[in-house]
Formats: C-alpha cells, sequence, structure tokens
C-alpha cells in the first residue's frame, strides 16, 4: 500500500478521489495493527468456537534479518470447505520458548482443550527424531506435557522429507552440484547487473540445475577461458562426466518438484499426502530395479565409451545405483512415522469403504479418546 496511492494518482489523473488519496507507511501499518488484524483474529475466533478439534502448526522463517516463527492453528470445517488454515501469532525460536508459546497461544484462544495435533518440519528441536521422543528436550514433547495430553499427534513436515531425501541421494554422487550452482551463483553476484537473474535461478536445486543446463556450452567455455577461474568450478567443467551427472539429477528431481508442489496445497488432507509420498516411493524403486536412465544421459555415456572413458562410465552407474538406495533408505526411515495414519485412507473415496477399514478407523480414534457410536456408524457405511 505504500506505493498504491503514488500509482493511483499517475494511472488515474482525472479521478479527484485517486488524487486525495493518502496512504504511506505509518498509516498503512497503522491500518494494519489496529484494524486489519484484531479484524482477522476476531474472525479465526468465530470460525473455531464450534469446531471440536485442531492442530497446530509452526515453522521458522527468514523475514529479512528478523527470524519469525509463524503459529497456524489447522483445522476440519466441512461448511468452509474442508480443511482450514488460520495464523495466530510469530514469536521467537528455541526448543523451550516454541514450546511455551504455543501453549500460551492455544491458551489465549481457548483452543489448548481442542489440540489433538502438532505439526512442524522434523529437525530435532522439533521432533527428537524419528521415533518421536517423548521424553526429550524437543518441541513436540514439550507440547504434551504441558498440554497433559499423551495421545497429541506429531506429524513432520512431508515437504522437508522430499527436499532432504533428495539432498540425501546427492550425497553418493561424485559431483557435489548443489555447492557448484551456489559457487557459480556467489562468483556472478559481484557482478551487480546480473544478480537479480541469478536470484531466481538458485531459489532451488532443480531451476537451478535446470537453467545450468541451458547455459552448460557457454558456462564452461566461460570458466575455462579464465585466467584464474575458482578452483571448484574449473575442476567441474573439466571432469568430462559433469553434464551427465547434471542430466541425471535433473531426471531424478524433476520427480521430487512436481511433487512437493502438489504437496504444498492448503487442503491436503493426511490420506494425499501418503499417497504423495507412496507414489514417489513406488517411482524410485521401479528406477532402482531397472537401473533407469533417461536417454539424454545414455547418449552421453555411449560417447564417453566411444572416447575410451568406460571406467568412468562404470562408476557413474555405482553412483547412480548408490543415489537410489540412498533416497529410499531415506524416504522409508521417514515414512514409517506416518505408518500411524493407515486406517483413514479408506477417507479418499477411491473406492467404496469396507467395514473393517472403518471399524480400524473407529478403533484409532477411541485410543485417543474420541469416542464414535460403531452401531450407527456400521447402519451408516451399510446403507
Amino acid at each position: 500500500m505504500d506505493c498504491t496511492s503514488a500509482l493511483l494518482k499517475k494511472t488515474l489523473p482525472d479521478s479527484d478521489t485517486a488524487q486525495k488519496l493518502s496512504c504511506a507507511r505509518t498509516k498503512t501499518e497503522a491500518i494494519v495493527d489496529s484494524v486489519l488484524a484484531p479484524h482477522s483474529v476476531e474472525v479465526a475466533h468465530e470460525a473455531l468456537k464450534d469446531i471440536p478439534y485442531c492442530g497446530v502448526s509452526t515453522d521458522g522463517s527468514n523475514h529479512g534479518a528478523v527470524k519469525i516463527f509463524p503459529i497456524i492453528i489447522q483445522y476440519f470445517d466441512w461448511k468452509a470447505g474442508g480443511v482450514q488454515s488460520k495464523l495466530q501469532d510469530t514469536p521467537n525460536e528455541t526448543a523451550t520458548t516454541i514450546g511455551n508459546y504455543l501453549i500460551q497461544t492455544l491458551m489465549k484462544n481457548n483452543l489448548a482443550s481442542k489440540c489433538v495435533a502438532f505439526t512442524s518440519d522434523n529437525c530435532n528441536t522439533n521432533f527428537g527424531g524419528t521415533r518421536r521422543d517423548e521424553g526429550g528436550n524437543n518441541v513436540f514433547a514439550h507440547l504434551k506435557r504441558l498440554l497433559q495430553n499423551k495421545t497429541l499427534i506429531g506429524v513432520g513436515c512431508p515437504a522437508h522429507i522430499l527436499n532432504n531425501c533428495v539432498h540425501h541421494g546427492a550425497d553418493r554422487l561424485n559431483v557435489d552440484i548443489e555447492n557448484i550452482i551456489f559457487k557459480i551463483y556467489q562468483y556472478f553476484h559481484i557482478y551487480t547487473v546480473r544478480t537479480e537473474s541469478l536470484k531466481e535461478y538458485c531459489d532451488f536445486l532443480f531451476p537451478g540445475i535446470e537453467r545450468m543446463l541451458q547455459m552448460f556450452p557457454a558456462l564452461k567455455a566461460f570458466f575455462l577461458s579464465q585466467e584464474k577461474p575458482p578452483v571448484m568450478i574449473k575442476g567441474f567443467f573439466e571432469n568430462p562426466f559433469s553434464e551427465v551427472y547434471l542430466w541425471h539429477m535433473h531426471s531424478l528431481m524433476s520427480i521430487f518438484h512436481c511433487h512437493i508442489q502438489e504437496m504444498e496445497r492448503e487442503d491436503n488432507s493426511i490420506m494425499e499426502i501418503k499417497k504423495i509420498l507412496r507414489s514417489i516411493h513406488n517411482i524410485v524403486i521401479e528406477r532402482k530395479t531397472n537401473n533407469f536412465m533417461s536417454l539424454k544421459v545414455k547418449g552421453l555415456l555411449a560417447a564417453h565409451r566411444r572416447e575410451g572413458l568406460g571406467e568412468g562410465c562404470e562408476k557413474f552407474l555405482a553412483d547412480v545405483l548408490g543415489m537410489y538406495s540412498s533416497c529410499l533408505e531415506y524416504l522409508e526411515k521417514w515414512m514409517a512415522p506416518m505408518e500411524e495414519f493407515t486406517p483413514f485412507m479408506w477417507m479418499d473415496m477411491s473406492e467404496a469403504p469396507k467395514w473393517d477399514d472403518v471399524e480400524a478407523c473407529i478403533k484409532y480414534l477411541e485410543e485417543k479418546g474420541v469416542a464414535i457410536d460403531d452401531v450407527k456408524c456400521f447402519d451408516q457405511v451399510s446403507n
């Protein structure tokens, strides 16, 4: 809004209203703090009034030099179209202060008794590892103790799982692709004219690799023509297999990139998330079983074999197999905590539900203190 009034005056020179409009930074901040923010909280409170259960989500984020830690309340409201999310607060970050602030925020908004789940990324600070260490010094354990809720459910961020999975697999390669991309970005960063375009190119590894492949011949010629190029970058472009590794990594990351975008939808449920993870798991298994490589990679390898680089080709094939194995190992490790939600998979309604599936769901909910009339439920499922 800081720029809106000046823009409107230029675009609408004949409008008296536009010429009189004035809303600079100070006034805008006052409107946000005194009008929009209180109204937003009031709307959230009204929406949550009749909701019996909710979950709390949190994740650290940098806003310039300031570290913020947003707290999101998630709940299901069939009247509003399904899964809903509301921003509640933004504290600073440490394991104990996060737990304390979460409980304070929940109590302040009368949500402590309704909270049944905690969601965040999978770092040890939040969960204490895949086993969800309930006695350790982590946010999940702290929140459980403060809420006095032994059945509180902990769910790690699946998008983090996929990002970390592909990075875990990339560590098995003979070429540090991620580091090379950032080295190239840093090299060009000194030229301010190029900075903005290269920032977009380095926002994430997949578009970074894609951009690098488009520019590969030009980048290689440029760096090898420099009198004193950075040693790591020079070594990368002198390696005849660098382009092969880039193409194969691009092929693998295309799976993760599209699935991460699908995961980041606001209205996803645990069923959709499990199906996405299972889909990726199956794809990677098939790629490993068939030792899959794209036709582009196979063509480059064939050319290298004709040039007498057979030993390097065999090393690349071993790296590919190791990368697939490493990805699967990491993925299976972090998919394990989500197995407890398997009883809910029938709820995607991809096929008619069977009573055994519904009954397993009722038993799960009873263990969490949620009572369901199984007799009425059976009659509804049967009819």
